[in-house]
């Protein structure tokens, strides 16, 4: 069996490599990753000929990947994924997050069809909610209410379009939160923790902080990829699936769980420049889809900074 993950070399991707290599269904299959740029950490759980650094918004050099490995799976994760910086340039998220869908579904339809594939989009293509609309179950509305919400809109629906239209076996994801080992500092947990860090060295007088009030859904990112790869063996073709705790935790709880395990007094100074310009007041997750295939939480509350929410 071979098997393809895009952005294998980011946060959700590596843990991903992790999951399959220690699965023993899956340890001896031939396992590839695409990376753009340093592969980093991808380094150090992958030959490096089955390390691709390639750019897949160019649709020669994707297709030519698509053609070699020749994947009976591909969990294609790859995209801009920071919500907070999509706002600094919103044509270069809409262009990049399109190319790379079209890319790579236009090269598996070309190269490899009978690939199973599973398309990873967001919670944040729900956006807004109303009241009465929580948990967020896959046939909520879609009204996202930033750039980056939008791509993953499209990149699930010409998932979706893919299927219908030409038959591929592609199953879609919504996940939502996920934090743990090796995340981006662009990220609230992270950030958090650095800052926090950086006071009780005497580098900083205050964490700086957005909008706190705000209710998410926080999953260990282990559990997550344990979903991905359930659903690429039970998953429906064609059809979309949450995952997410169903656990919805504020901010502002958060960090004073993370302030209370300081070695100093960690005072918090609101920063207008870290308010985003629409923030969706609660996101919750309703898992049940997926619990229905056989999915677990089985990581929360393993280490500290998920024993805080």
């Amino acid at each position: 069996m071979t098997i393809l993950v895009t952005g294998a070399s980011g946060f959700a991707g590596s843990h991903l490599i992790e999951a399959l290599l220690a699965n023993p269904q899956y340890a001896h299959a031939d396992i590839h990753g695409t990376c753009y740029g340093n592969a980093g950490f991808l380094e150090t759980i992958l030959p490096k000929n089955t390390i691709h650094a390639i750019d897949l918004t160019d649709q020669k050099a994707t297709e030519a990947l698509i053609q070699t490995v020749q994947p009976d799976w591909i969990f294609h994760l790859a995209a801009f994924a920071a919500v907070g910086k999509s706002y600094d340039d919103i044509p270069k998220v809409l262009q990049n997050n399109l190319l790379v869908q079209t890319s790579m579904l236009e090269s598996v339809r070309k190269h490899a069809p009978k690939a199973r594939v599973l398309v990873v989009g967001s919670a944040e293509e729900y956006g807004w909610s109303e009241p009465g609309e929580l948990p967020i179950n896959e046939d909520h509305p879609l009204r996202p209410v930033n750039a980056y919400g939008v791509s993953k809109v499209a990149q699930d629906l010409l998932g979706y379009a893919y299927f219908k239209s030409f038959g591929l076996d592609i199953v879609r994801v919504r996940p939502f939160n996920h934090i743990g080992p090796r995340q981006s500092k662009d990220f609230v947990v992270p950030a958090f923790e650095e800052q926090i860090a950086r006071v009780e060295r005497g580098e900083q007088n205050a964490i700086h902080v957005g909008n706190l009030d705000a209710i998410r859904d926080f999953s260990d990112v282990r559990d997550i990829v344990r979903g991905y790869i359930l659903l690429m063996e039970k998953g429906i073709t064609g059809e979309v699936y949450n995952l997410g705790s169903g656990k919805g935790t504020r901010i502002k709880d958060l960090l004073d769980a993370m302030i209370a395990k300081a070695s100093v007094p960690i005072p918090i100074v609101q920063d207008p420049d870290r308010m985003r310009p629409a923030d969706i007041p609660e996101m919750v997750c309703d898992n049940g889809k997926a619990k229905r295939l056989g999915w677990e939480i089985k990581e929360m509350n393993k280490d500290s900074i998920h024993k805080s929410i």
